[in-house]
């Protein structure tokens, strides 16, 4: 089978989603401004660094899509002047290193950037602090790192975590032609448009991040490569020592990892640790379509593929609103988005597992879906729920029969009790019969600070729905055709 894509579609999905040269030099003028503040601070304080550089698609990669770009500014550090931090232990280091990275965003940082026309300035937390802000309607993230070598990654492993950035920088930008540039931007594109592309994904907690996608065209040597790799990556993983998915899973920090690319610069790390699994079922799904659309000549559907639309907000099957609940927050501004998202997820999970199961274990109100979903400063979370309503009562089981002690204190607690397989079973009354009722109550006793819900839903809470409907049904292996209400579907 011939390139995915036509030449001519090729050139023009790329003039679409390549950054302008007066893009890229305004990108490079708040680089270079930002840089300078710090500079100039450090200069004043008598602070001492290796290097203040732009990471990520902005800086050596120059892998950016057009008005899709934020700013990763790092500040070098040298171990050296650290030395006494670094020898303590684990846990006294990392304590140590917050109030040291913390002293520095507050004390170099901040102060660096106070006369710019910059705005939404946040202290915020990855594994350690780090300054987030907006500049020119771009996102810039001013961090720290330590200056070591790769060498020393890959024998005693990083300081802090981004401190492997540099080096993947580097690596990327030494081994990527410019025909591969634009494979890279194409193949982000696409991720993209799937709405599966880094924390901003709508298809599981994590999708997949630039760097991740750029080894990939490295690897593979082009767009066509690359999406055959990343179709395949649960059965072959990518992996500069050529090693097995059997042999990886024997590593004990990669045995719950679904998929696997594996970093150059640092081996003991899957940089796909992190990737959902809905997130690449769905891409994988979206590559096996393109695939088919491209073998039957619809090449405008392919091109599509890759043009990055919004999730539509059309109104779900009559059959299917019963069962589908959102909820709606907007932020204050006050904490980085990233936060928020996490919390949400910790949310949905919390009210998906409780709306699964009683408190006995036994099911509630059956299968469950949930996704959360953020545009700007409006954050929501929907749920798909199989069964709404439930039964005022349920059978419950408790303890085995040959359990003495244990089953005399259930006969003594409850009236009616049978034996069974082995068990003792009663008939207990549910305590919540409505699904939605049970999730009001969980969300309303679970405040989160810079979050305040909302009366109404708006649009992104129809686009939640819409995500979980259209994106993670169709590879979460859920049955609609068994739930209430579909058979009576018509013709919708």
């Amino acid at each position: 089978m011939g390139n995915i894509l036509r030449d001519e579609n090729r050139t023009r999905i790329l003039a679409t989603i390549t950054p302008s040269k007066s893009e890229i030099l305004d990108q490079q003028e708040i680089i270079k401004k930002l840089t300078h503040a710090l500079e100039q601070q450090a200069m004043v304080q008598g602070r001492i660094y290796s290097f203040i550089e732009a990471q990520g698609s902005t800086g050596k990669k120059q892998t950016q899509l057009k008005d899709a770009a934020d700013i990763d500014l790092f500040v070098g550090l040298r171990p050296d002047d650290y030395s006494e931090t670094l020898l303590l232990s684990a846990t006294e280091r990392h304590r140590a290193l917050d109030v040291t990275l913390n002293d520095i965003v507050e004390k170099w940082f901040i102060p660096a950037i106070q006369d710019l026309n910059v705005h939404d300035v946040q202290k915020t937390f990855s594994q350690h602090p780090y300054l987030s802000l907006k500049a020119d309607g771009l996102d810039v993230d001013i961090l720290c790192c330590f200056d070591i070598s790769q060498a020393e990654i890959m024998s005693k492993g990083p300081i802090t975590a981004v401190d492997r950035t540099v080096h993947h920088s580097r690596y990327i930008a030494d081994n990527l032609t410019e025909k591969m540039r634009e494979d890279v931007r194409l193949l982000k594109s696409f991720v993209r448009a799937s709405h599966a592309y880094g924390d901003m994904c709508a298809v599981g907690r994590m999708g997949f991040t630039g760097y991740a996608l750029e080894l990939l065209v490295v690897a593979s040597g082009s767009l066509d490569g690359a999406l055959k790799a990343l179709a395949a990556l649960d059965q072959a993983p990518h992996d500069p020592l050529s090693r097995s998915l059997k042999q990886l899973k024997k590593i004990p920090a990669f045995r719950n990892d679904i998929i696997f690319i594996i970093d150059p610069v640092d081996i003991g790390r899957n940089v796909a640790s992190s990737f959902s699994r809905r997130a690449y079922s769905w891409l994988k799904k979206r590559i096996q379509e393109m695939r088919s659309a491209a073998k039957a000549r619809k090449h405008e559907v392919v091109m599509g593929a890759f043009l990055e639309r919004p999730i539509p907000t059309d109104i779900l099957p009559d059959w299917l609103v019963p069962h589908a609940l959102a909820y709606e927050f907007a932020s204050d501004g006050s904490v980085h988005y990233t936060v928020l998202r996490d919390k949400l997820y910790r949310l949905a999970r919390k009210v998906s597992s409780q709306l699964k199961h009683e408190r006995t274990g036994e099911s509630r109100f059956g299968n469950i879906l949930t996704e959360v979903y953020f545009e700007d400063a409006t954050f929501s979370i929907g749920f798909l729920i199989e069964s709404p309503a439930a039964e005022e009562s349920y059978e419950r089981r408790g303890p085995p029969a040959e359990l003495t002690e244990g089953a005399r204190e259930f006969r003594k607690t409850h009236k009616e009790v049978s034996e069974r397989d082995g068990f003792l079973w009663t008939i207990a009354r549910r305590e919540w019969t409505d699904a939605f009722a049970l999730a009001d109550n969980i969300v309303g006793r679970s405040p989160i600070n810079g979050l305040t819900r909302g009366p109404d839903r708006g649009i992104v809470s129809t686009r939640v729905l819409n995500a979980l409907y259209l994106y993670a049904v169709p590879v979460e292996r859920v049955l609609l055709e068994q739930w209430q209400g579909f058979k009576e579907q018509g013709t919708e």
